[in-house]
C-alpha cells in the first residue's frame, strides 16, 4: 500500500514550506495539485513497497536472508508493476548493502522495530508522514529514508556558508520533517529513548548512495518550532515567497507571479543580432542575451511541465480546458507469451536464431552477478566511446570547460606538423 501524505504540509513539502510559505496557500488553491504524479514516482513507490515487505520480514524474523527473500518477488506484481530483475540489480540489492554499511558505521546489533508507520507533526493539525523504516540499537535510533529516483541526488545534509564565513551543516528537512514527528508520536517515541539519533538518505542511484548525519533532540525542537511559524505565516496577507530550488516539485509555480513572470520576461527580451566579427572572451551584448534567453527558457520548460501535469489531472477529474481534451495512450505491441510466439513462428519456417536473439545484460546486472561470485569486471570490457560532441553546462559544473578554439587550433597544429613531416 503507498504511504498516504499530508495536504496541509509532508516531509516533500517541508524545505519549501520554510523557504516559501506563500507556498502553502497556492497549492490549497490548486485541486488536487497535491495527488498529481509521475511515472518516476509510481516506480519509486513500487520500490518502497517492495522496502517495506523486506523490512517486515526481518523485523519478524531476524535472521531472513533479504536478497534471497527479494530474488522470490522477481515476476510478482506489487503495487501497480511487476517486479524485474534489473529492480533487484539495480535498486534493491544495493540499499541493502548500504543499509548494512549505515548499521555497521554505527556498531551493528540494530532490530527492526517499525516499518512504514505513520507518524504525526506536532504544534500543527492534519500534518503527518510515514517513515520508512525504524532501527534500533542499544546506543542508536536509525531512520533511513528510501529514494529510489536517479535525476536529482538527495543529502541527509547539505553544507551552507554562513553570513559569518564559517560553513553550516543543515539537516535535510524532509529527513528532519519524518525524525520529528515519529519523536513527537507515542506509538514511536519509546523507540528514542536513551539512543542518539541517526538520520539516512539511501539512494542506489546516484553518485552518493548512503549519506547520514547524528540529530539532536533540540533540532528537532527548532525545527518544530521553524515550521509552525511558517505556517502561520502562510496565512498572513502578504507572507514571504522566494524563488529557489525548493520549487523543482512544486505545483504551484504555474500560479506563482515568480514563476508566470518569466513569460512576461520572455514576450519582452530583445533579440540581439550575432555579431560578424570573430568571437571574443570579453562580455558582449549578444552573449548576454544567450545567457537571458537560456535563463528563461530553462524557467518555461519546468513551467511547460507543470502545466502539462495540472491540465492532465483536471481534464481526468472531469474538467473542462478549451482546445484540449484526453485521449487513450498509443500503447506498442508486445508479444504474447514466449513459447506460444517460438512454437507458432517455427511453424512457419522461422529458424531458432531468427526467433530468439541474444543481449547482453545491463551493467548493473552484471555488477550484481559478479559481486555474488566474488570476482571483478575487467576495465578494458566497459568503455566509454570518444567523442568530439560537447553539450551546454552552466558555469558551476564541475566539469572542466572546453575550449573548441583552442581546440581547432590544435588540431590545425598537428595537421600542418603531419603535412611537413611527409614532405
Amino acid at each position: 500500500m503507498p504511504a498516504r501524505h499530508s495536504r496541509v504540509v509532508g516531509g516533500s513539502g517541508a524545505g519549501r514550506l520554510l523557504n516559501c510559505p506563500a507556498s502553502m496557500q497556492e497549492i490549497l488553491r490548486l485541486p488536487h495539485a497535491i495527488e498529481t504524479t509521475s511515472e518516476y514516482a509510481e516506480k519509486g513507490t513500487h520500490l518502497h513497497d517492495v522496502s517495506a515487505m523486506l523490512m517486515t520480514a526481518r523485523m519478524r524474523n531476524p535472521k531472513t536472508d533479504l536478497k534471497k527473500l527479494a530474488a522470490s518477488y522477481i515476476g510478482r506484481e506489487i503495487y501497480d508493476r511487476v517486479f524485474t530483475q534489473d529492480s533487484l540489480d539495480s535498486c534493491i540489492e544495493p540499499a541493502l548493502d548500504h543499509l548494512t554499511e549505515l548499521e555497521r558505521i554505527y556498531g551493528g546489533k540494530f532490530k527492526v522495530v517499525g516499518v512504514e508507520t505513520e507518524v504525526r507533526f506536532p504544534g500543527i493539525p492534519g500534518a503527518f508522514g510515514t517513515g520508512d523504516v525504524f532501527l534500533q540499537s542499544p546506543k542508536y535510533l536509525l531512520m533511513p529514508d528510501w529514494k529510489y529516483g536517479a535525476g536529482v541526488p538527495v543529502f541527509a545534509f547539505y553544507v551552507e556558508d554562513a553570513a559569518d564565513g564559517t560553513r553550516m551543516e543543515l539537516v535535510n528537512p524532509q529527513l528532519l520533517y519524518y525524525i520529528t514527528a515519529a519523536y513527537a508520536t507515542p506509538a514511536t517515541r519509546a523507540f528514542f529513548e536513551g539512543r542518539e539519533i541517526v538520520g539516512a538518505i539511501i539512494q542506489p542511484l546516484t553518485d552518493d548512495p548512503l549519506t547520514h548525519t547524528k540529530i539532536t533532540v533540540q533540532e528537532l525542537y527548532d525545527f518544530a518550532e521553524d515550521l509552525e511559524n511558517a505556517i502561520i505565516e502562510a496565512f498572513e496577507p502578504k507572507p514571504h515567497r522566494e524563488k529557489g530550488e525548493w520549487c523543482r516539485f512544486a505545483p504551484c509555480k504555474l500560479t506563482c507571479p515568480f514563476w508566470v513572470g518569466a513569460l512576461l520576461d520572455l514576450s519582452m527580451i530583445q533579440p540581439v543580432q550575432r555579431p560578424k566579427q570573430v568571437v571574443t572572451k570579453i562580455a558582449t551584448p549578444y552573449g548576454d542575451y544567450l545567457a537571458r534567453a537560456k535563463t528563461l527558457i530553462d524557467v518555461m520548460t519546468i513551467f511547460k511541465s507543470e502545466i502539462d501535469n495540472q491540465m492532465h489531472v483536471y481534464l481526468e477529474d472531469g474538467g473542462y480546458i478549451p482546445g484540449w481534451k484526453l485521449k487513450l495512450k498509443r500503447v506498442n505491441r508486445q508479444w504474447v507469451d514466449i513459447g506460444v510466439v517460438a512454437k507458432a513462428l517455427k511453424k512457419l519456417g522461422f529458424k531458432r536464431e531468427e526467433i530468439v536473439q541474444e543481449k547482453l545484460v545491463t551493467f548493473s546486472s552484471a555488477d550484481a552477478t559478479a559481486k555474488r561470485l566474488g570476482v571483478v569486471i575487467p576495465d578494458q570490457l566497459r568503455v566509454a566511446p570518444t567523442t568530439t560532441e560537447t553539450t551546454v553546462v552552466s558555469e558551476g559544473d564541475p566539469a572542466p570547460a572546453i575550449d573548441r578554439a583552442k581546440a581547432m587550433a590544435d588540431v590545425r597544429a598537428a595537421l600542418k606538423k603531419l603535412q611537413e613531416s611527409g614532405s
